[in-house]
């Protein structure tokens, strides 16, 4: 009987990252098995066939990780533009390739163009981390939400400065 190997242990037997053997899944090289709880579980005869070049790709395409920044009103750009900096910089210190989407408009308005953007290619699959300065930069309420949907997709999302105990009414 095949010993079962989490998504970690199996990024460690091939010598790759955890977003690799994602991606391997999303582009239909591997498909894992599934716990109740939705866990990837990979057995050593899968991953050895994947090694053995039963891929169908040598490379898996790199996917990019998405910048996203927001301020309330056109008269804080100075803000918007200093967010963009620090995960700009944030992005380039990690090596990621990396596209910055840039919102004005109220973290209460889920239909601004940039966010709608953002969603539509977690939901795609087109991108493999979301970064964000602030967590209130992303939305004001419901982060939670999108946080579920990266989860659902493989998403890494990434808050660079967390805040512990924010009251969302402040």
């Amino acid at each position: 009987m095949s010993e079962y190997m989490s998504i970690s242990k199996a990024a460690e037997y091939l010598n790759v990252a955890k977003s690799t053997l994602r991606n391997w899944e999303a582009e239909g090289l591997i498909t894992p098995l599934r716990t109740a709880s939705n866990q990837r579980r990979y057995t050593k005869e899968m991953l050895d066939e994947l090694l053995q070049g039963n891929m169908k790709a040598a490379k898996p395409k790199k996917l990019l990780t998405i910048g996203y920044c927001r301020v309330s009103s056109g008269h804080q750009k100075e803000d918007l533009q200093r967010q963009k900096d620090v995960v700009s910089r944030y992005c380039e210190v990690n090596g990621y390739q990396f596209k910055i989407i840039q919102d004005v408009g109220s973290g209460l308005n889920y239909k601004k163009k940039g966010l709608t953007e953002l969603i539509n290619m977690i939901c795609k699959k087109q991108c493999e981390r979301v970064v964000v300065n602030h967590q209130d930069r992303l939305v004001r309420f419901g982060f939670e939400m999108i946080e579920t949907i990266c989860q659902a997709n493989d998403v890494e999302l990434v808050v660079i400065n967390q805040t512990d105990n924010v009251d969302p009414n402040s």
